[in-house]
C-alpha cells in the first residue's frame, strides 16, 4: 500500500524513520560503551525496535486480516495475489502473415504486500515481467488499479517477427463486480495495444496445471520459478 502514498508523504516517512535510526543507534552504541543513556534515546530505541517488529509482522499477516474484514480492501486496495489465467487480444499484425492473432492464452503471477508488487506474465512465446509500478484507488466507484511497465522478451524462435519490447500496462479490479476478475490495456513500444482479461485461479503463486507455457523448444516453462 505504500504506493498508494503521495510523493512527499513517503518522503516525510522515510526522513523520520532515517532520523529514529540514528538516534537508536547512538543509543545502542552509549549502552554498549557504558555511557549514561538519555531518557529521549532509550525511548526512541524501543519505540524503533518495536514498531520494526510490528512492522514486519503486519507485513507477514496482512492478508489474514484482509480476508476477514473485506472492508479493508475497500478501505485501502485489493489483495491481488496469487495466479490469474486469461486472454489476451493484441492489435500487433504478423509481419509474414498480415494477419491478427486471435485471444491468446495468458498466465500472470501477481506478488503484493505492503511495500512492492511484482508481475510475472507468461505466453506460448514470451515472458514479461514488471519493472516499475503503482496503485491507484477510486472508492466511490469501487475500482482499483494496479499500473506498471514490464519488459517483454520472446523466445528466439518467434524473434525474428516479434521482437524484444517494453510497455505499459493496467490491471483493475471492481470490487463492488468482482474481486477475482481484472481487465485492462497494454501499449507496448512497438505502437501497438491490446485488452487482457483475467480470473483469479489460485490465491498464491503457483503453476496451473495444463497452463504450462512451452519455451522455444518445445520444453515446459514454469515462469513463475
Amino acid at each position: 500500500m505504500w504506493a498508494l502514498l503521495t510523493r512527499k508523504t513517503q518522503v516525510t516517512i522515510i526522513v523520520i524513520l532515517a532520523m529514529a535510526l540514528i538516534v537508536s543507534a547512538q543509543g545502542v552504541g552509549e549502552i554498549v560503551s557504558g555511557t549514561i543513556v538519555s531518557p529521549f534515546k532509550l525511548l526512541t530505541a524501543i519505540v524503533f525496535v518495536i514498531g520494526t517488529i510490528v512492522l514486519w509482522a503486519f507485513n507477514k499477516s496482512w492478508r489474514w486480516f484482509w480476508k476477514r474484514f473485506p472492508a479493508l480492501e475497500s478501505m485501502f486496495f485489493p489483495d491481488l495475489n496469487g495466479t490469474w489465467t486469461g486472454t489476451l487480444q493484441t492489435t500487433w499484425k504478423n509481419p509474414v502473415t498480415g494477419e491478427i492473432p486471435g485471444p491468446i492464452e495468458t498466465t500472470v503471477w501477481i506478488n503484493q504486500d505492503l511495500l512492492t508488487v511484482t508481475v510475472k506474465q507468461q505466453t506460448k512465446e514470451s515472458p514479461s515481467h514488471s519493472t516499475r509500478m503503482f496503485l491507484s484507488a477510486e472508492r466511490d466507484s469501487d475500482k482499483y488499479r494496479l499500473w506498471f511497465s514490464y519488459d517483454n522478451r520472446p523466445h528466439a524462435n518467434v524473434s525474428n517477427v516479434s521482437p524484444d519490447h517494453e510497455g505499459v500496462c493496467w490491471l483493475e479490479m471492481n470490487l463492488r463486480l468482482d474481486r477475482n476478475h481484472l481487465k485492462g490495456q497494454y501499449y507496448t513500444s512497438r505502437s501497438t495495444s491490446g485488452n487482457i482479461q483475467l480470473k483469479r485461479f489460485y490465491s498464491e503463486v503457483k503453476n496451473v496445471p495444463g497452463r504450462q507455457h512451452w519455451t522455444g523448444g518445445g520444453e515446459v516453462n514454469n515462469f513463475r520459478e
